[in-house]
């Protein structure tokens, strides 16, 4: 699968802003566009930090969530296959997966 460069700027404590368009096999996410990260319970940080392993993932996610994009199906496989992509670990990505799957909340 093909990624361009993320490229991201903080915002502020738990905000990220695209400096530029990220083409992703999934659709490109359009500069400006602001992620919280992977939307993780603090008291897991220690396990899934917002700006971990798991964030290219979430800025995928996100952006599909928000848009509404294709299905939930469609953005929760995206975000698992983005996350093994980007070296999250298999079980990390097959967990996360489960959460977001379970209690993902988008405009769907």
């Amino acid at each position: 699968m093909q990624y361009s460069k993320l490229i991201v700027t903080k915002t502020s404590r738990r905000k990220w802003r695209l400096v530029e368009d990220w083409i992703t096999p999934f659709g490109t996410v359009p500069a400006r566009f602001e992620t919280d990260g992977a939307s993780v319970p603090r008291a897991l940080w220690w396990l899934f930090s917002p700006a971990g392993v798991l964030f290219q993932a979430s800025v995928i996610h996100d952006h599909l969530y928000s848009n509404a994009i294709n299905t939930k199906q469609y953005a929760d496989n995206a975000f698992k296959l983005t996350a093994i992509t980007y070296k999250a670990r298999k079980h990390e990505a097959m967990i996360a997966h489960w959460f977001v799957k379970w209690f993902g909340k988008g405009k769907y």
